[in-house]
């Protein structure tokens, strides 16, 4: 008897490939199909295909190639238990090299320096961990839950984040040692108590913690993201809306939502019912945001106005928040992904 034609859709749905990924295993001759209608090209399976498939899908799941899939399927047991074997080999070879270079980057990353110093202005350092500590992880545990500060080419960078957004502040440093070094958020807050009775304050990094005139605020032995690696590899901005920070706000709140959009609409900006003129030259813009992620990255800006950056029409790009009225300042805010209808 002959067996059953299935289309490439009930084919697809019995052996848990997608149509197009059928369409390319025919395409390079891994597995074919049973039938083509020479007029309309439509695909045909028979049963005795499921098997085959089957073992091509849990090949595909386990990262197996192309090729050494040809090889699995055509040759013998043995000539495929031998391909998957070298197959095995290499993926945990490149496991185990993966996991040493993030070892590496978080041991390059951790907040242990052996020492050196750094000279600054106390109450302008104090001010800028005041207004980043907010983009801060809550959690204690968490590594990312207080402020690093960054010390390199004269510059300190101010930073915290919570994976979501990031909140960045450059001050300029006398020429000194560079120094990375990690803040609890109760030691952040004590070290900005220090710092503005001290207009020329002098940071020591020792075995103890960091030292400001003679009192010693401990560090925390955490690994923290590399910050200007992120900055430097932000790909450039094609885009840019100046709006006014205060409207911005108010936009989001009366739209009452989790997230909301954000529409460019000729020369401005809309969210929910609300059109926000500004100086705006990224046409046909639109992203998904966080509404309690933005108003706080919004509220980290100083000034009447803020500047969003974009670098992409797509929602994968960080949008840059800054302000007109303080260069040194920068946040990043990552978009939400639009749920598919």
């Amino acid at each position: 008897m002959d067996q059953p034609l299935l289309t490439i859709g009930a084919f697809a749905r019995a052996v848990g490939l997608a149509p197009s990924t059928l369409r390319f295993y025919d395409e390079c001759g891994l597995l074919r199909p049973a039938e083509v209608d020479d007029v309309t090209g439509y695909r045909y399976y028979t049963p005795d295909l499921e098997r085959r498939a089957r073992l091509v899908a849990r090949m595909r799941d386990a990262g197996v190639p192309i090729e050494v899939m040809r090889t699995a399927l055509e040759g013998s047991v043995e000539d495929r238990r031998r391909v998957l074997r070298e197959v095995l080999a290499e993926q945990e070879a490149a496991a185990a090299r993966r996991a040493t270079a993030l070892e590496n980057l978080l041991a390059d990353e951790s907040a242990g320096r052996v020492g050196g110093t750094v000279g600054l202005n106390g109450p302008e350092l104090a001010a800028a961990i005041r207004q980043v500590r907010v983009a801060a992880d809550v959690d204690p545990a968490s590594p990312l839950s207080g402020v690093l500060l960054d010390m390199a080419a004269g510059t300190v960078d101010v930073v915290a984040t919570n994976r979501f957004w990031m909140a960045v502040r450059t001050l300029p440093t006398s020429p000194a040692d560079d120094l990375r070094i990690v803040l609890s958020l109760p030691d952040a807050a004590r070290l900005c108590g220090i710092l503005e009775r001290h207009d020329e304050a002098t940071l020591e990094l020792g075995g103890d913690g960091i030292a400001v005139a003679g009192e010693v605020v401990p560090i925390r032995d955490v690994p923290y993201p590399a910050h200007r690696m992120l900055i430097a590899g932000l790909p450039p901005a094609v885009g840019r809306m100046a709006l006014p920070r205060t409207d911005v706000v108010e936009a989001i709140e009366a739209a009452g939502h989790a997230e909301f959009d954000l529409e460019v609409v000729h020369d401005a900006v809309r969210i929910g019912d609300r059109e926000i003129p500004g100086t705006v030259d990224t046409p046909g813009m639109s992203l998904r945001l966080g509404s309690a992620l933005t108003r706080r990255a919004i509220g980290c800006a100083l000034g009447r106005e803020i500047v969003l950056r974009v670098a992409s029409q797509t929602q994968t790009q960080a949008v840059r928040v800054t302000c007109p009225y303080q260069s040194g300042f920068l946040a990043l805010l990552m978009p939400v992904a639009r749920r598919q209808q």
